[in-house]
C-alpha cells in the first residue's frame, strides 16, 4: 500500500511540474523584451517646453516711446517759435513719465535749447512740463537754465539744461546752492542733468578733454 502511494505522489509531483513549465513558457510569450521597446518617442519628448508669451501691449516696458520730432515740435510751435534742424539728443523715461532734451535754429535764427517732459495719458504720450531758451545774439559760445519740474508721481526735480556751440568742449560741471554737484558730457552739443529736489545752481563750467576751462561759468538764461 505503501508502495502505491508513492508512485502516486511522484505521478501528481511531475505533473505539478510540467504545469509550472507550461505557465512560464506562456508568460514569456507575453513579456516584450526590452531591446524591442520603441524609446525614441521618450528620448525625443521635450521636457517642460515652455514657449514665453509674446508682449502684451500696454504692459510695463511694452509702451512705446513718443514720436519725438512730432511731440517736442508741437511744444515749441504752442510756445509760438519755429523749429529748424531740430536735434533730439536726450530721450529717457523719468518714470511715470519720459523726459526729452533737444536743441533747434528759432525763428530768428537764434540757437535754442529745451526740454520736454511728456506723460502717458490715455495710452498716448501728451506734454507734462517743459521749457526753452534761445540766445539773446549771434555768437554765443553757450547758453543754459535751471528751473523745476514735478513728474505725474509729484517727485520734485532740479533740471540744468543748454548747449554749448564749442566741440572742444567734453564735459559740463554744475556746482549746486548745497554745494553738491554733477558733471555730464554734452551730446550733439546739448547737455541736460537732473537733480532730486529743488535746487539752485552756482556755477555751469564747461571743461575741454585736456581739462582746461573752456567757460567759467555758463551764463542762466531766465526760463
Amino acid at each position: 500500500m505503501t508502495k502505491d502511494r508513492g508512485l502516486v505522489y511522484c505521478v501528481i509531483r511531475r505533473a505539478a511540474l510540467v504545469i509550472a513549465l507550461a505557465l512560464v513558457i506562456a508568460l514569456a510569450g507575453c513579456i516584450q523584451p526590452v531591446s524591442r521597446v520603441d524609446q525614441t518617442k521618450t528620448a525625443e519628448a521635450p521636457l517642460g517646453a515652455f514657449n514665453p508669451p509674446a508682449s502684451t501691449p500696454g504692459a510695463v516696458g511694452s509702451t512705446p516711446a513718443p514720436t519725438s520730432p512730432s511731440v517736442v515740435e508741437q511744444f515749441i510751435l504752442s510756445r509760438g517759435d519755429s523749429p529748424g534742424n531740430l536735434q533730439i539728443w536726450y530721450d529717457q523715461p523719468r518714470t511715470p513719465d519720459r523726459l526729452q532734451g533737444f536743441s533747434y535754429t528759432g525763428a530768428s535764427g537764434m540757437p535754442c535749447v529745451g526740454f520736454l517732459l511728456t506723460a502717458l495719458i490715455n495710452g498716448t504720450w501728451q506734454p507734462n512740463n517743459g521749457a526753452l531758451v534761445c540766445a539773446s545774439q549771434p555768437g554765443t559760445p553757450a547758453l543754459a537754465a535751471v528751473t523745476f519740474f514735478p513728474t505725474s508721481d509729484g517727485q520734485p526735480y532740479t533740471i540744468v539744461f543748454g548747449r554749448v556751440e564749442d566741440a572742444t568742449v567734453s564735459a559740463v560741471a554744475v556746482v549746486y546752492a548745497d554745494g553738491s554737484s554733477q558733471t555730464t558730457n554734452p551730446f550733439m552739443g546739448g547737455f541736460l542733468l537732473i537733480k532730486p529736489g529743488v535746487l539752485g545752481a552756482t556755477t555751469i563750467t564747461a571743461v575741454n578733454a585736456a581739462g582746461f576751462t573752456v567757460i567759467e561759468n555758463i551764463p542762466q538764461t531766465p526760463v
